[in-house]
Order: C-alpha cells, then structure tokens, then sequence
C-alpha cells in the first residue's frame, strides 16, 4: 500500500497480576471484608455462575467467584467503587459493570423463587396461618414484618441520609417472615429514616 509509511509493530497491553482472594485471606477476613466465608461466596457464584459466562478470553476477564466477591463486598462495607479498584486491581467502570451484572442476575426469578416468595394458592395461605396459630395464637396471620438497621460505612455522597436514630449509618431493611422464620420477601429502603 503506497503512502502509508513504515508500520509500527503492535503494542501489546499489561495487565496487572490480580489478587486471588481465595488464596490471601482466611475465613475469618472473608467474614470481614464480604460478610461471608469462602463456602457461603461459592453457593453465591453458584447461582449465578450461568450468567456470567465470558464469550472470550480476551482482556482477562474475571472470573464468577471475583465478579460475586467485588459486589459482596461493595454491599457489606458501601465502599466507593475506586477502593475496589485497588482491592481486585481492576478499573472502576469494571467495578460498576461487575455490581450491576451480578445484582441482576441475582434479582432473577427463577433465583428470587427459591429464597422467598408469597403463598399463593387457597392451600398455602391456610397452612401459613396455621403455622402462625399453632406457633402464636394468632389467627389469620400469614406473615410477620420487621425492620432492621444493617450498619454501613459512611458513604461520601448524601452521607447525612444515612444517618439512623440511633446516631450511626445504616440501611433500613424490612423483611417479611413465614411462622418458621422464612423470609417470604425483602424490602429495602435507600435512605434512612
């Protein structure tokens, strides 16, 4: 081809060597840092790991257990994203993309299903009300409500919003439970009140 000078050779890219989670921290850490041990990260990653299947190798792409332990830990500490980038030694639209992959495919039905769900039939509702009179005494009743408080770190954008009664930061859950402590459904609250 005349005209177009001298070719450059390709540039290839280097990648940072990223951490192995699994081989760095013992369980107790894990507890720590993702609020999980390394057996409860697995049964995570293996409800989702059909979702996060690469189509190619390129780029490194990470794998599920990492791509579960980036949005665990992001859940349990609310640490800005940019942390994560030093912790996985990846970048920050990565981290975002990796939270918001892993959380739909979390909120899928299929899975929702098999953690919680309403009684739907004649049949269910007259069993759960059973279950709560024979536990209670109380008739009619389906399902019980409550709320928590689950302690977050301050995060740095509308840190005052999550600023409980209590004094310290927090997000407000609310989750509905069967007689035998099941949780039929999880509400969560943004901002705390």
């Amino acid at each position: 081809m005349a005209g177009h000078g001298p070719q450059q050779p390709l540039r290839r890219r280097t990648y940072r060597q990223r951490r192995n989670i699994f081989h760095d921290y013992s369980d107790d850490q894990f507890i720590k840092r993702f609020r999980l041990d390394r057996a409860g990260i697995i049964a995570v990653t293996d409800l989702v790991r059909d979702k996060f299947q690469s189509r190619t190798e390129r780029s490194r792409p990470l794998d599920p257990e990492t791509k579960v332990a980036i949005t665990l830990r992001y859940l349990a500490t609310g640490k800005m994203q940019q942390c994560s980038c030093d912790d996985f030694m990846t970048t920050q639209p990565t981290i975002s993309r990796v939270i918001t992959q892993t959380l739909d495919a979390l909120a899928d039905p299929q899975i929702r299903r098999q953690f919680m769900r309403f009684p739907r039939t004649r049949d269910e509702i007259q069993r759960k009300q059973r279950e709560f009179m024979e536990t209670s005494g109380f008739p009619g009743v389906v399902g019980a409500i409550d709320g928590t408080h689950v302690r977050i770190v301050a995060p740095r954008v509308d840190e005052q919003l999550y600023v409980n009664r209590k004094r310290y930061h927090s997000i407000n859950v609310q989750v509905v439970s069967d007689a035998k402590y099941r949780p039929m459904r999880a509400l969560r609250q943004h901002v705390v009140k």
